[in-house]
């Protein structure tokens, strides 16, 4: 085939055929993959540039955010914690009442709610439970809009997941991941951006990590 292509020569000796590469063969065909290659590249800048630039950060920005804590206590205790005790590192400031927030409730059920009660009794369901798996895994929806609106379209929220994996029988690592940000359509990189930063679920997990020092 390299024969029939010229790529190689040949010649007999003897009762051996020996076979060499045709130098000017394979200089035309480097040539020719230059072309190609040449070409391709060419295509994909030209198309790259007659596409606006935002859009390109916003297909490559991800739309996941991940952080992590440490805690000295065991799965269980972590996992209860979190779950019953919610409110008590939830940022009150995180309000989309019209009054302050008398308590924020973590309903431990698949289907159940996380949402908060107004001192007025008025009551705000911003997240629905998701998956329930105690002491290891919880995750929930996230139904607050970009311009920090209740969502009602379940396709349009995102949604978070909180795993807690015991390094230690009285150390647990509790890791969180707010995934499909991008559901939420319009503006959700400056959600996620939100989401990421020291106010955003940092906070959260400081205050829900400072839960245990105050325990001890």
């Amino acid at each position: 085939m390299l024969k029939t292509a010229g790529l190689v020569t040949d010649h007999a000796t003897g009762t051996r055929r020996i076979y060499q590469l045709n130098p000017a063969a394979v200089a035309a065909l480097r040539d020719q993959l230059d072309t190609f290659w040449n070409r391709a590249l060419a295509g994909y800048q030209d198309t790259v540039e007659e596409q606006p630039e935002e859009k390109f950060m916003t297909q490559a920005a991800p739309a996941v955010v991940r952080k992590h804590t440490i805690v000295d206590a065991s799965v269980e205790k972590a996992f209860a914690v979190f779950t019953e005790r919610f409110g008590d590192f939830k940022p009150p400031e995180h309000n989309l009442l019209g009054v302050a927030i008398a308590e924020t409730i973590f309903e431990p059920k698949v289907g159940g709610h996380i949402y908060d009660k107004g001192t007025d009794g008025s009551e705000c369901r911003w997240a629905r439970v998701l998956a329930y798996e105690p002491p290891e895994r919880v995750v929930f929806s996230w139904d607050i809009g970009p311009t920090w609106q209740i969502e009602t379209d379940p396709d349009n929220t995102s949604e978070v997941e909180v795993r807690f994996v015991a390094e230690t029988p009285h150390r647990t690592r509790v890791e969180l991941e707010h995934r499909h940000i991008d559901r939420h359509g319009d503006g959700w990189q400056a959600a996620s951006d939100g989401l990421a930063d020291d106010a955003g679920w940092p906070l959260y997990l400081a205050r829900y990590a400072a839960l245990f020092a105050e325990d001890n």
